[in-house]
């Protein structure tokens, strides 16, 4: 059976089944199948871009033995990089936490075309070169697109309290957003309404500073006191402005950056109970407010 493509925004889904009585290696399978060289054929395999037929499970071995069953393929289109975690990504670190630094456009977890090129896999990474024996999780979640800070614990009793810190609304999140210059920009904003995500709908609540204006855009400090999911873009889209590089609620071109940085968190520390916080601040946000290092 020909490989049967289905098109997706960022991939194209494949369908493979040998004919019957046929048997190959994973690798030649995905060679004879969609027309690839043996390079590229390893490639899918390692970056977990191949899948069991119901989608479940990840195969990794292009040696494995493939007769009857189906294959899904998850193929980008684009090119996967191995994601690592450099130690200028790090904020914060003890022997509970690490709070790491994540650029616009990194996945905080894997996608169904790739679990090498994300947060989590550049985090699971680290712990085992430092021997840190606990399989992570991030804590908290960014949108793709965004940049800012992401939660990881170094064990199940840490993790279990600050989920309960970010679930009981017990985190302060700090953000710092921008859009292009619009007429009668107010000094602030609270922003109250029902958010709808998969056919559910929930309350979210939004409070908005005007910081200043600079080089043809203002900068806002944003404070949400929910956590709905894309609540940020979406209360600026409706109540203020399309935040800058926002392409999917505002007019901005792929590829443009979107200019919404989560740069603060304030907590208790999940062993010591002590208030914890922790910023960072990119060089090219500070170059853009004219702040001086």
């Amino acid at each position: 059976m020909k490989a049967t493509p289905v098109p997706y925004k960022n991939l194209q889904r494949f369908f493979i089944r040998l004919k019957a009585g046929q048997s190959l290696t994973l690798g030649a399978a995905l060679e004879k199948h969609l027309h690839v060289d043996p390079e590229a054929a390893r490639q899918l395999i390692l970056q977990g871009s191949v899948w069991d037929s119901e989608g479940k499970v990840r195969l990794k071995n292009e040696n494995m033995n493939i007769s009857s069953q189906l294959l899904r393929v998850d193929r980008p289109k684009f090119s996967i990089q191995e994601y690592r975690l450099l130690p200028g990504d790090i904020q914060f670190e003890d022997e509970q936490l690490l709070v790491v630094y994540k650029k616009g456009g990194v996945p905080v977890q894997p996608t169904p075309y790739s679990d090498i090129d994300n947060l989590l896999h550049g985090v699971q990474g680290y712990y085992a070169g430092q021997g840190i024996r606990y399989q992570a999780a991030p804590i908290n979640r960014l949108d793709l697109p965004a940049q800012g800070l992401v939660f990881f614990a170094k064990n199940k009793k840490s993790e279990i309290a600050m989920h309960r810190q970010f679930q009981h609304h017990q985190v302060r999140k700090r953000y710092l957003a921008a859009t292009r210059v619009f007429p009668d920009v107010r000094p602030s904003y609270i922003i109250r309404s029902n958010l709808e995500w998969q056919g559910r709908s929930k309350p979210a609540l939004t409070y908005i500073r005007f910081c200043r204006e600079r080089v043809g855009r203002y900068f806002f400090l944003v404070f949400p006191q929910s956590g709905r999911t894309h609540q940020i873009r979406r209360h600026f889209q409706e109540h203020v402005a399309p935040l800058e590089g926002d392409v999917r609620y505002g007019h901005a071109a792929e590829g443009s950056g979107l200019w919404l940085l989560c740069f603060q968190y304030a907590f208790r520390h999940p062993a010591s109970g002590r208030k914890v916080t922790v910023s960072f601040l990119p060089e090219d946000w500070r170059r853009a407010l004219d702040l001086t290092l």
